[in-house]
């Protein structure tokens, strides 16, 4: 790109520098020839101005004015080559330029307008053919890198090194990388090095540029398309996991309404990467936090976890890996105030629905207990002792019973009898059989699957008292309607 001190070093066109010194590093994108008393209305910023000074005004003060409103314009610099009815350039004006930095060339009145302005516009053309032929190596060194690259790392790999740049993506929420390629040690080492730009669009993430060498002056242009097409890659990403969020939501709502049973959905969840142990999430989003619930899925910290979410009612739940980085993210994430409820495991035996009952106690419990992250079961209330209402007979038959309770009506079996007369007998094997009219396994098997079904033992002391008092507030209350 031209700059002016460029156009002084032209010794054909003989420009001699005669105020404003310090400012000719300017750069020129164009040159307009103007006799007008207002060329500022006729120029845009980086214009180089050539008068022969007829329309200046005659006064100092005058003289001053023009030149202040010129030097707003952003104009890069005057070029005068005073004609014999132009009035002289007062001693104010040119302390003026210098003030402004703003350079003023003196030129000889036989000097052709159109000679000037047709350096300036070859060096502009020239300019812009480089800026074009360096984006076409940048499209054509993207496509080659898509094609070649599955992932946004590997394709960034390939831009810094034909780019000779180090790059990195970081989310401007955290201010943690998303993507990066190594850094040099010669960058590290100065942060002039380092520029951070913004990439529009709702991603809130930022390019991070570490350059080997200063930044030259007409790179605007390649940055420019650089940012545009990490644009371009990163809302594509978002779309796709605006899709996974919506399939998600939809599995969730499925399984939640029996539509389709938990074993049919796992291979659909493995292969969104939620794989071992697995867990319900019911969240209570804040105010005011970094993401909404809307947007949460975009959060570059769980892009590895990538957990499906559904909105109900008020609020979030959501399948997940049993991962407390992930609990402590979203927490911190959803807003002051956020409460988040955990289930046990998921597992076959109990469904998803069971999981989802869980972790909606558990929040329940956590705001009782005034904790931001509560799992199932950590937080016993009133659980060793006596309901003293019937609100909360009804809470104690829910957290123990609830689970075989429903696993009875689904499934036509007879759980909670089996434990109530298990511990009616005091842990009798035999005699709990006897009663029962059942062999001795089968009666281990039924004891097992209530195990698996509360994650509570009936064999252990405090497996016996939960259990016993929550039978006991379940009889006294009338709500096993008949069992005994």
């Amino acid at each position: 790109m031209l700059t002016v001190q460029d156009l002084i070093d032209i010794d054909l066109l003989k420009l001699q520098a005669i105020a404003g010194q310090a400012g000719t590093s300017r750069l020129i994108t164009w040159a307009h020839a103007v006799d007008l008393p207002d060329p500022w209305k006729w120029i845009s910023p980086g214009h180089l101005v050539m008068t022969t000074g007829v329309g200046m005004p005659l006064t100092a003060e005058d003289q001053v004015a023009w030149l202040e409103k010129l030097v707003k314009s952003n104009a890069s610099a005057l070029v005068v080559a005073p004609s014999q009815n132009a009035p002289a350039l007062s001693s104010k004006m040119l302390e003026a330029a210098d003030r402004c930095l703003f350079p003023i060339l003196r030129a000889n009145f036989e000097l052709e307008f159109v000679k000037l302005s047709q350096h300036v516009i070859e060096s502009v053309l020239k300019a812009q053919r480089e800026r074009f032929n360096a984006s076409e190596r940048l499209f054509q060194t993207y496509a080659e890198a898509l094609r070649k690259e599955p992932n946004m790392n590997g394709r960034l790999s390939i831009l810094a090194n034909k780019l000779n740049l180090n790059l990195a993506l970081e989310d401007a929420v955290s201010g943690a990388n998303i993507v990066e390629t190594q850094a040099t040690p010669a960058a590290a080492k100065d942060p002039g090095l380092v520029e951070r730009i913004p990439i529009a669009g709702r991603s809130r993430v930022n390019l991070i540029i570490t350059r080997h060498e200063k930044r030259m002056q007409d790179d605007s242009i390649l940055v420019r398309s650089l940012v545009g097409l990490l644009g371009v890659e990163i809302e594509r990403l978002m779309i796709h996991r605006d899709l996974q969020r919506d399939e998600g939501a939809a599995l969730l709502h499925s399984l939640l309404e029996g539509e389709t049973e938990f074993t049919l959905a796992r291979p659909i969840l493995e292969r969104r990467g939620l794989t071992s142990a697995l867990v319900s999430l019911a969240i209570a989003p804040g105010n005011d936090g970094p993401w909404l619930p809307d947007e949460i899925h975009h959060a570059p910290a769980l892009h590895a976890s990538n957990p499906i979410f559904l909105s109900e009612k008020g609020l979030l739940l959501a399948i997940g890996r049993d991962d407390n980085s992930m609990f402590d993210f979203l927490c911190d994430n959803l807003g002051d105030g956020c409460v988040i409820g955990i289930s046990g495991p998921i597992a076959v035996a109990t469904g998803f629905r069971e999981s989802v009952r869980q972790a909606k106690l558990a929040l329940t419990q956590a705001r009782e207990v005034d904790m931001k992250i509560l799992r199932y079961g950590e937080a016993e209330t009133g659980l060793i002792m006596a309901p003293k209402s019937l609100e909360e007979a009804r809470a104690l038959v829910g957290r123990y019973l609830g689970p075989l309770i429903e696993h009875d009506r689904t499934q036509g079996t007879s759980l909670l009898t089996t434990l109530m007369r298990f511990l009616e007998n005091d842990g009798n094997w035999k005699a709990s059989a006897f009663e029962l009219g059942v062999h001795r396994q089968t009666l281990v098997y039924r004891l097992k699957l209530v195990e698996q079904l509360t994650g509570i033992k009936p064999t252990t002391t405090i497996g016996v008292a939960r259990f016993w008092i929550a039978i006991q507030a379940g009889k006294n209350s009338d709500l096993f309607h008949g069992k005994n």
